[in-house]
């Protein structure tokens, strides 16, 4: 028997409102006036897609999206950063596009987490969950892992247009070994609900 964990309820962008309550660092005695001023500015329209992006082994920070144009030499990038339509937000000049569509996307700077061993990171980074699984076995995923945050999201995501609600392109991250890295499938939450 496949054991299916109950999720509560809510929408992404609620999870992530609560989320970043206490990233800013604000007491229950702020949450009641952070609602006395969304529902002054009106109903915000529900989210319908995200798109989350892992680059395992891709472009750099420093020369792409966290450019650190006052470090020195040894240390920032050889490209130029370029302004957004963010104000105060600066990206890669080969990003001319994204810059100009910043107000339709979000940058986080600031994850991390405690594991030097990259299979860790990727269950970390790709199931939201910082604890590792107890069956947790870098070679291969197991179907006790955490489910990835793709596989959460397919499951909460009705299809639309026959596209499925979730997916990983071009493919499934493979080690330069062969194997398929753990924490981006559905694990504990069946097969059926791989991305």
């Amino acid at each position: 028997m496949t054991y299916l964990p109950q999720h509560p309820g809510f929408t992404r962008r609620t999870a992530l409102q609560a989320g970043s309550i206490g990233l800013l660092g604000l007491g229950m005695n702020h949450v009641s006036a952070l609602r006395a001023h969304a529902a002054e500015a009106g109903s915000v329209p529900a989210v319908k897609s995200v798109i989350y992006i892992f680059l395992s082994g891709g472009l750099a920070q420093h020369e792409s999206f966290d450019m650190k144009p006052t470090a020195p030499d040894t240390i920032r990038g050889e490209f130029v950063p370029i302004s957004t339509a963010t104000a105060g937000l600066q990206i890669c000049e080969h990003l001319p596009m994204l810059a100009q569509r910043s107000n339709k996307w979000s940058l986080l700077r600031s994850l991390t987490h405690p594991y030097q061993e990259h299979s860790q990171g990727h269950m970390v980074m790709l199931s939201g969950r910082t604890q590792l699984p107890p069956t947790f076995n870098a070679s291969k995923p197991t179907p006790l892992d955490w489910p990835s945050i793709a596989a959460i999201a397919g499951d909460r995501t009705q299809p639309r247009n026959n596209l499925p609600p979730a997916v990983i392109l071009p493919e499934h991250l493979i080690h330069r070994t062969g194997r398929v890295i753990p924490g981006q499938l559905a694990g504990i939450m069946g097969d059926r609900r791989n991305p």
